[in-house]
C-alpha cells in the first residue's frame, strides 16, 4: 500500500495547524475574567474568549493525531515496531483529549448556562456535578498524559535514526516525553524535576515549534520514493 504525496501535504497542513491550536491552548487562558469563586466559574462560560478556547481545545486532538498519523506511515517500512505502538498510544490521546472537551463543551458547559439561568434542579445539583464533572475530567487527563508520554518516546527514538531533519524532530518528541513525564509525576503525588520559572517556558517554545517542524518533515517527505533523512 502507498500513499500519494497529497496524503502527507494534508497531514502537513493539519501540523501547521496544530501549532497554531497549540498558542491557542497556552495563550487564550491568560485572557479569561478571573473565576475566584464557584459563581465566577459559572459565568465563565458566557466568556466569548472561553468559548473560543473551548473550541480550539477540542479541534487541537484530531489536528495532532493526523499529523502523527502521517509520521507514522512515512516510517512504516523503516520503524514499523516504533511508530505503529506510538500511533495507538497517539490515538489514546487524540481519544481521551477530545472526549474529555466534549465532556466540556456538551455537558457541563450547558449546566452552567443552566445554573446562570436559575434552572431550580441544576441550581440544587450544581456543587454535585462539578464535583463529579472534575473527578472525571481529572481521570482522563492522568489516561492522556500517558498516552502522549508514551507515543512521543516511541517517535522519539523512530525519528532519532534517522539523520539532519529527522534527528531534529525526533529531539522535539524526546523532549515532549520530558515534559510530559515531570505532568505525570507531579499529577501522581511527586516533586517537580525542573524548576517553575524553566518549565513555565519550555513548553511555550518546544510545542509549537515542534509541530511546526513536524509539519515540515512531513511536506519534505511526501514522496515515498526517497528514505527519511
Amino acid at each position: 500500500m502507498r500513499f500519494t504525496p497529497a496524503f502527507y501535504r494534508v497531514a502537513a497542513i493539519c501540523s501547521f495547524a496544530s501549532a497554531i491550536t497549540t498558542l491557542g491552548l497556552i495563550f487564550l487562558p491568560e485572557m479569561f475574567a478571573p473565576a475566584e469563586d464557584f459563581a465566577a466559574r459559572m459565568a465563565r462560560v458566557n466568556d466569548p474568549v472561553y468559548g473560543v478556547y473551548a473550541w480550539v481545545y477540542l479541534a487541537h486532538p484530531f489536528l495532532v493525531v493526523a499529523a502523527a498519523l502521517g509520521v507514522a506511515m512515512r516510517l512504516r517500512r523503516e520503524a514499523a515496531e516504533l511508530v505503529i505502538p506510538g500511533l495507538l498510544a497517539f490515538l489514546l490521546w487524540g481519544a481521551t483529549e477530545a472526549g474529555q472537551q466534549a465532556l466540556t463543551v456538551m455537558a457541563f458547559n450547558p449546566w452552567r448556562l443552566a445554573w446562570l439561568a436559575g434552572d431550580p434542579v441544576v441550581r440544587a445539583t450544581m456543587e454535585l456535578r462539578t464535583a463529579m464533572y472534575d473527578g472525571v475530567w481529572n481521570a482522563m487527563y492522568f489516561l492522556l498524559l500517558i498516552g502522549f508520554f508514551i507515543a512521543n518516546s516511541l517517535y522519539a527514538v523512530a525519528l532519532w535514526r534517522g539523520r539532519g531533519l529527522s534527528r531534529v524532530v525526533g529531539a522535539f518528541y524526546a523532549a515532549a516525553a520530558v515534559l510530559t513525564m515531570q505532568i505525570i509525576i507531579v499529577e501522581a503525588g511527586g516533586g517537580q524535576l525542573l524548576p517553575d520559572a524553566i518549565d513555565f517556558w519550555l513548553y511555550p517554545m518546544i510545542q509549537p515549534l515542534a509541530r511546526t517542524l513536524i509539519g515540515v518533515w512531513l511536506w519534505k517527505h511526501r514522496n515515498e520514493n526517497g528514505r527519511p533523512a
